[in-house]
């Protein structure tokens, strides 16, 4: 015998012993945990108690709701004074203390049976006492808002024009700084719950239903407890966005914070939305992505929750994908984000690199110009002879005057033979340049002094050179004072002057003062200084500073100082 059958031959057999048709039998629910509670002269409204949208699709499947009463087990029909039958509601326009019972709601599809029993209880008033004999209990918290929920709000679907009234021990309750309620008006809002808010509630709800008017009351016993915790705060993550590398890991912690004292009963999970699809992180510590165990700890302001999310290795996958820490309690739901991106170019980092590049750029550019200022001015000239002006047309004949005190007793043959010598052959022969040589271009019988004032005066630079000792003999203070011309220059500074030592100078006080004071405005040429290198100076140091074979940078320096010649072409100045 087949297992459908056997199953089918038990149910008709039990039909049989309870004289019921197999055709009739109905699944039983038994008895509902809800009662309603109602007083004489109300209108009470009984539902079906089954839930049929679990049972069934009733948008597809025909069904009827039948009532039975369990006193007799007859059923309630259309048309009877006492009872209104209205879809799945059972309605008392006046009820009477007779009708407390039971009722069964019966509901049949073509193929189906459910049954469930729904409980009246009917009670008088208490003689002397405003509250209702049956009422429920609500709990609430002090020292924060809270609320009280009216037990009548299940019917509100259910009737026309339900309009709600609250009291508070048989005293009607206005709306102001303390109660507030709801659109509805089915939640009563408690601000800053006090001890002395605990008592009897009753809301009571008038309405009309086929026409005939009707109200019923329940009364709410509210306990106020000293303990009170505040709504759940999520501290972190709040939309964040961290910025992480492929295959590295990433930990994130989800801290919740709820604010009060007693015993707090609060869910943090993880979950992840691929595309459209809702995921739930393991808490399986073997897993790619998985969540720590919560870690509950108490401050003296509350309660901390944190539960940690692990990433040990981030994939492509991962990235913009939306990681959400939900919070949930009794009070209500909370969730933060976090999305992981892949790490791009650091601005700041690319931003501290330009502005360091730059600075560089320009201490080394600096230190270019410094050092080789004259370098660079000379090829400039070189390069771009028109951005000068010429110097055709000046009134002046020389480039410079060479003044030198001729050979006087203690100084340097040497150097009389660098003035008449080695000097005009570089910037005459080479370069160009056109000097007057006191001794060498004046003309015989001529007087000193005015050799030396019509000289200067067709002259665009003065070239002074001076040995250790040429310009600090008596002789030289003679020479001097013969070239009174050569004085006014120095002193009025009436043009360009170039100081040019053939010689180290140990002490500077042997000089004129007015020299000193020169030398120490815009310094001297000194053809007597070499070039340092790496591995010491070549040469002995006699020679170093005697020496009148200049460097090719000395030889640069002078030409630097001299008149700029314009379009004038000049020789390659790499020459030395």
């Amino acid at each position: 015998m087949g297992r459908l059958s056997l199953v089918f031959l038990l149910a008709f057999l039990r039909a049989v012993i309870s004289n019921e048709d197999p055709s009739d039998s109905c699944r039983d629910f038994g008895q509902a945990f809800e009662r309603m509670f109602a007083v004489p002269g109300e209108s009470p409204l009984l539902e079906c108690p089954l839930q049929i949208q679990y049972l069934f699709d009733p948008a597809e499947t025909p069904y009827n709701v039948t009532w039975l009463e369990g006193r007799n087990g007859s059923e309630v029909t259309e048309g009877q004074p006492s009872f209104v039958v209205r879809e799945q509601s059972l309605w008392f326009p006046n009820i009477s203390m007779e009708q407390q019972g039971t009722y069964t709601c019966v509901v049949r599809t073509p193929s189906r049976c459910f049954r469930q029993t729904a409980v009246l209880v009917v009670s008088e008033m208490t003689s002397g006492r405003c509250e209702r004999p049956q009422r429920g209990i609500q709990q609430i918290s002090a020292h924060v808002n809270d609320v009280l929920s009216c037990p009548l709000r299940r019917y509100l679907k259910s009737v026309d024009h339900p309009s709600i009234q609250w009291y508070k021990n048989c005293e009607p309750l206005p709306e102001d700084e303390k109660f507030a309620l709801n659109t509805d008006k089915d939640i009563l809002y408690i601000r800053k719950v006090h001890l002395d808010d605990a008592g009897f509630y009753t809301c009571k709800m008038t309405f009309s239903l086929d026409g005939v008017v009707g109200e019923m009351a329940e009364s709410i016993e509210c306990l106020v407890h000293d303990e009170y915790l505040e709504n759940p705060r999520l501290i972190e993550p709040v939309d964040e966005i961290i910025r992480v590398e492929s295959g590295s890991s990433v930990r994130k912690d989800c801290v919740v914070v709820v604010p009060g004292k007693g015993v707090p009963t609060v869910e943090v999970l993880w979950k992840v939305t691929l595309e459209t699809k809702v995921i739930f992180i393991s808490e399986n510590t073997s897993d790619r992505v998985h969540q720590k165990p919560m870690n509950e700890s108490t401050t003296e302001d509350g309660y901390v929750f944190v539960r940690t999310l692990s990433v040990s290795d981030v994939s492509r996958e991962d990235f913009y994908s939306d990681f959400s820490c939900m919070v949930f309690n009794g009070r209500g739901l909370l969730d933060g984000h976090m999305t992981l991106v892949p790490t791009g170019p650091n601005l700041l980092l690319l931003l501290g690199l330009l502005l360091g590049s730059l600075a560089f750029l320009f201490v080394v550019g600096v230190l270019v110009c410094t050092i080789f200022r004259v370098e660079l001015v000379l090829c400039v000239r070189t390069m771009f002879p028109f951005l000068y002006k010429t110097t055709d047309g000046d009134g002046k004949q020389y480039d410079a005057y060479i003044a030198y005190p001729r050979v006087l007793e203690g100084s340097s043959e040497k150097a009389e033979m660098f003035v008449m010598s080695t000097l005009p052959q570089v910037l005459e022969g080479l370069y160009g340049y056109k000097l007057f040589i006191l001794g060498r271009d004046g003309l015989p019988g001529e007087a000193v002094v005015d050799v030396v004032q019509d000289a200067l005066s067709r002259c665009r630079r003065l070239l002074l050179l001076y040995t250790a000792s040429s310009l600090c003999s008596p002789e030289a203070q003679e020479w001097a004072e013969q070239q009174t011309g050569l004085y006014r220059a120095i002193v009025e500074d009436s043009m360009s002057i170039v100081l040019l030592e053939l010689e180290e100078i140990r002490e500077p006080d042997w000089l004129p003062p007015s020299v000193r004071l020169l030398k120490e405005k815009q310094g001297a040429l000194q053809a007597w200084k070499r070039r340092k290198r790496w591995m010491g100076w070549d040469g002995k140091s006699e020679d170093r500073l005697t020496s009148l074979d200049p460097s090719a940078r000395f030889w640069r320096e002078v030409r630097y100082h001299m008149p700029v010649r314009g379009k004038a072409k000049e020789r390659n100045w790499f020459s030395f």
